[in-house]
This record gives C-alpha cells, structure tokens and sequence, in this order.
C-alpha cells in the first residue's frame, strides 16, 4: 500500500467526514450507475436484433422482387452489421451514459427504418402491429425516459398516420390499440427504471459503505490523515516491502507538548479540533511527497522519501515546532501548545520498520527530556543509551532493590532563620552489576519497566527513617513521579508508608513538576488532595520550566514553589533580567500564600540575587551538596553556627 500523502487523504476528510450512510447518491453518480447497469442489457439486446435482421434477409431476398428484395436485405444487413459493431464497442469499455441513449437511439431508429420500409414495399394494416413492437423495445432498451418518450411518440404518429390513410375503421381501431400499447410501453418503462435505480441506489450507497469502511481501516476518522496501521503498511513497504528497497527513509515522531490540559479546561470538543488543526499544520509545512499520519491521541508521525541530512531533519523538525508555537483558537479559544520531535533514519540507524520507529521514539524521548519543544535526530550516542537503557532495565527487574537503593539528602535553607530547615530526598542506586546509575536513567527504567510504585515505596521509607531521627521543625521533601500521581494503589500504599513512619505529615513534603500534573491533571489533582488531606504539604518543582503552571497551580493543594534552577545559574548571563524573573515568583507566591524556594544557587553573588528578590528559602552546593542520613544527622546536630557563616 504506497500513499499519495497529500491527495488520497483529502478525499478521506470528505468521505470520513461526511454522513454518507444518510445521504443519497449525487446526479451524476446515479447516472453513471444506471449507465454501468444498462450497458449489459442493451448488450444482450444487440443479439436478437443481429440474428433477427440476419435471419430476415433469407425471405427478403427469396420471396421478394429483386427490387424489394435489394432494399430490404440491404437494409437488414445494414442494420445487423450496426448492431453487430456496437455490441463489440460496447465489449471494449465502459460507455457513458450518453453514449448509450445513442446507441439505444440508433438502434431503434434502424428498426423503425426496416418497419417503414416493409410497410412502404407491402403495405398492410396488419404490419402497423409492428409500431406497437417498436414502442415496447423503447421502453425496455431506453436508457431514459426521453428515447422511450422520443421513440414512442414518433411510431405512435407514424402508426395513426397511416391507419389514418386506411380508412375511419382503421384509424379508431388503431387508434385504441396504441393507446393500449402506449400505456404498456410508458409503465414498463417507469417500473423497469425505477426497479434498476434503487437498485442501483442500493448499490452506490453499498459502495460507498464500504469505501468507508475501508478508509476507517486506514485512515484516522477525526483528521483525516493516515492511521497508525497505514503508516506501518506503508513504512513496511518503503524499507522492507519492495524488492529494491527505498534508499533512503526518514521517519519522525510527533508529540503534542500541553494537550492534555486543553482537555481538562475546554473538554474533548475542542481537543478534538485543535488535533485537526494540529494535522493541518505539520501538513503544510512538511514536503509534499512527505507521509503525515496520525498514530492515537496527540502523537502524530511523518516518513519521507527523501535524502535529507542531519541539518536537513533538524531544519525540517524546527519548521514543524515553529508552527505548532504560533497560538491556535478553536472556538474562539486562544490555545498555546508546543510540539516535541524526534528523527530516525532508514537504514543509517536500522534495517527494519521496528528499529527504525525504537529510534525514533528514543529520540523524541530525548527531545521531550531535554526542553520541551526541541528537535533530536537519533545518533550513535542515542544507540548507546539505547543499548544502556536495555541493560539498566534488565539489571533492575533481578535487583535487590531494598539492598541496593539508597536515599541522599540536600540541605533546604531558612534565610530568615538562619537555619536548616529542612532536606530533600534524592534517589541513588548502586547496583551490584553495573554500579552507581544516574537517577534519571534508573527512575526512567522504573517506570518504563511497571517497577515505579516498588521503587518509590522503598525510599519513601528509607527517608522517612531518617526523618523521624531529625529535630520535629526540620521537614523532608519527598519526589512523586507521574505513575505515582495517577496510580491509586501507589498513592495508597504511599499513604500506608505515613502513616506506619510515625512521623507527623506535616513535616512531610511531597515535590511534584508541572509535567508530572500535566500528564492526567484530574487524577494527579485527586491525589494530591488525599496526601493534603493527611496533612502533608506539596511542593511544586522546576516552576517557570513550563508554560501552564499559572493556568493550573490555583487547581490543586500548594503549599511550595521551587523555582526552576535555570533561573539562578542565568544570573551569571543578565542579572538584571533574572532578578526581575525571581522577583515575579516570589511576589506571585507571596500573593498566593505559599513559600517560594530558589533551587541551584551556588556563590555568593547568586545568594544576594536571590535574597534581594525576597526569596525566603534556598537550596544548591553553597549551602550543601547532597549528603548521607548520618550526614545529614551531623549536620542538624552540630551545624547552627556552620549555617549562620554560610548564610552571611
């Protein structure tokens, strides 16, 4: 299955768009179907009218002077021969509709031409019998009702016009019995047409169905673009279908970054026609031999024919960012999203569809990890962390993770106070088979691997035993990951950790991101609020690295902002414009009446930035780099006098 990308899926907009179930069938359409319809009955019809005329020519030429006889047999053969070559035009192609009114035309004519002359040659009343024939062929071989009318009302005239010359007698004799005729020949033809078009009705709306439902199969019903299955059809064909392979392929992955709260705000209509828009746009800007496809939810793909470099990919993804930036408004609604994109290419980073779509999503993985809105072409670095990702999943699910998972802690310090006032939890795993891993590589495993709610429940309670240790002013601030957030199990079983630590939840402080809540903003919210409900404080983290956390952070219990720690370590670059940043957070989280905390400040000239801006709490390696819970006891037991100097 090769698509035509920007053609094909056009027409599925319309059919899958439409209600073609409730909707009769457009003019032409019918008269093409009555003409496919037609076209086998007017052939068979040629048949007796060949063998007829053939057959007619013996008694002509026999029984007749020569004379008459040379004009009925010529005419006869004349006649057949016509027949004979419209029935094998007909054989050939499909005739229009036009086409067969003048064949229906010229074949009625040449016999009411061979019944003139007969009536001309031996002129008999009897033979006037011949007319009523004439009209009865019309109404079954016309193919509308203007050659059956036409052709009626010529033999009608001719047939009284010579009953006429007859005599009285004949005339009105003939005269009823063409009324007789007329009647018979105009009803069977209304019967026989209607019967053909409802049939033919039936049929183009059967068609219609099923091209439907073919297009259902391979084409998304809401955009109108090709579905997940055509897109891997068609991949398949590309890179692993034809003989010759294509020689090159490129395949990106599309991902809507702020979808889901356009749901949650606006509700499903309005996501659905800002998806439509979405496709739209990633179609205008892509190549026009380029394939653009819908794969489920706000995940859409390309793949292109095309030699494209790396520069090429890069410069193609930024056109597709760029445009997904620019505001939408549906429904008279100004929405801001962003787009996120990853590239892989065929076979530079793979020999099979599978492969190539692993590569892809990894690098869309990347991008999203990296900033939002970001374009990543996959590169041996990416197959690398790849191949690492496989192992660290691997190694994780044969862990003794209560043996190998570790919990260190990083001072958060009061400025007013001047004190410690509290610490966060961060996760270390030192694997026996690999070593120590990067956080964000194992946490990533976990969840990809369904390990996240075992993960989560062994260092919540690692931390909470070293929190109950800790004077009753000094907190803890604990990380929840996005499966946390929408698993009641985990939130249950977090709850159950609380509660069995004994320690007051209060000092209790769960660390969520914008992009955590954002994933099912009404679960995370539900959450959120049975941890509240237990007297535990939630905190928001990295705030200002997204685009919706003034939309949202008035929807769910909020007891602290962490500013985002690229704030602080741009100070270096404009302070001025990063004061004023600072200063907006905190007057924001002052007016809301929540504390706000500057994360990663590291020298003393960030310190009095932050202090300046009227940041009460802060954290980063000035005032301690993560530490160990006996580190942390020390800290709190001997350090009042250490964090007094520190903060000068």
């Amino acid at each position: 299955m090769t698509l035509v990308p920007h053609g094909r899926h056009l027409a599925a907009e319309a059919i899958l768009g439409s209600h073609s179930d409730a909707v009769e069938p457009s003019p032409d359409a019918m008269r093409e179907g009555m003409a496919r319809a037609f076209q086998p009955i007017i052939r068979g019809f040629l048949v007796p009218v060949i063998v007829f005329y053939l057959v007619i020519s013996i008694p002509h030429v026999l029984l007749r002077s020569p004379a008459d006889a040379a004009l009925l047999a010529s005419l006869s053969a004349s006649t057949a021969a016509a027949a004979l070559y419209l029935r094998w035009s007909l054989r050939l192609e499909e005739a229009s509709f036009a086409r067969l009114e003048l064949i229906g035309v010229s074949v009625l004519m040449l016999i009411y031409l061979n019944t003139c002359a007969v009536l001309y040659v031996d002129f008999h009343p009897s033979n006037l019998i011949y007319f009523l024939l004439l009209m009865m062929l019309a109404s079954t071989v016309g193919i509308s009702m203007r050659v059956v009318a036409g052709v009626s009302v010529m033999t009608l005239t001719t047939m009284l016009v010579l009953a006429y010359l007859l005599g009285r007698e004949p005339f009105f004799y003939f005269s009823f019995v063409s009324l007789a005729g007329a009647f018979s020949a105009i009803g069977l033809a209304i019967l026989m047409r209607g019967a053909i078009s409802k049939a033919v009705c039936s049929r183009l709306l059967a068609e219609r169905l099923r091209e439907r439902a073919e297009l259902q199969a391979d084409f998304d019903a809401l955009t109108g673009l090709p579905n997940r299955r055509n897109f891997f059809a068609t991949l398949e064909q590309w890179i692993g279908g034809d003989p010759v392979p294509s020689a090159s392929v490129q395949v990106g992955i599309v991902d809507l970054d702020g979808f889901k709260p356009v749901n949650d705000l606006y509700g499903h209509a309005v996501g659905d026609d800002l998806l439509v828009e979405v496709g739209r746009r990633i179609r205008r800007v892509c190549p026009p031999d380029c394939l653009v496809a819908r794969l489920g939810g706000d995940e859409f793909a390309i793949a292109a024919k095309l030699p494209l470099s790396e520069d090429g990919l890069i410069h193609l993804g930024s056109s597709i960012c760029d445009t997904l930036r620019r505001p939408f408004v549906i429904a008279d609604i100004p929405i801001s999203i962003s787009g996120s994109v990853g590239f892989a290419r065929y076979p530079a980073n793979g020999d099979t569809v599978r492969q190539i779509y692993e590569r892809a999503d990894h690098a869309l993985y990347q991008a999203k990890r990296a900033t939002r809105g970001d374009v990543v072409v996959f590169s041996e670095r990416h197959e690398a962390e790849m191949n690492d990702f496989g192992r660290i999943e691997q190694t994780l699910r044969g862990s003794d993770l209560v043996k190998e998972l570790s919990v260190v802690f990083q001072p958060q310090f009061d400025l007013m106070r001047q004190r410690v006032s509290g610490f966060e939890a961060l996760a270390r795993w030192d694997s026996c088979t690999l070593g120590k891993v990067s956080p964000d590589l194992f946490i990533a495993a976990a969840e990809r691997t369904g390990l996240m709610e075992r993960v989560t429940g062994i260092l919540l309670e690692k931390a909470l035993a070293a929190a109950v240790t800790w004077p009753a002013e000094v907190s803890l601030s604990f990380n929840l990951s996005a499966l946390d957030l929408v698993s009641n199990r985990s939130i249950g079983n977090i709850c159950r950790i609380v509660r069995d630590s004994g320690i007051d939840p209060e000092r209790l402080a769960f660390e969520i991101t914008e992009t955590v809540v954002m994933t099912d903003f009404e679960r995370a919210r539900d959450s959120l609020v049975v941890l509240a409900g237990m007297g535990c404080r939630i905190a928001l983290d990295d705030f200002g690295s997204g685009y919706s956390s003034f939309a949202y952070i008035h929807r769910f219990p909020l007891h602290r902002i962490k500013t985002d720690r690229c704030f602080v370590t741009r100070l270096a670059e404009d302070d001025a414009i990063g004061h004023t940043i600072l200063r907006a957070i905190a007057d924001l989280s002052a007016n809301i009446g929540v504390e706000c905390l500057a994360e990663g400040v590291e020298t003393e000239e960030e310190l009095r930035t932050v202090r300046s801006a009227g940041i009460r709490y802060v954290q980063g390696y000035l005032f301690g780099k993560p530490m160990s819970a006996a580190e942390a006891s020390e800290r709190l037991a001997g350090g009042a006098a250490d964090d007094a100097h520190q903060a000068v």
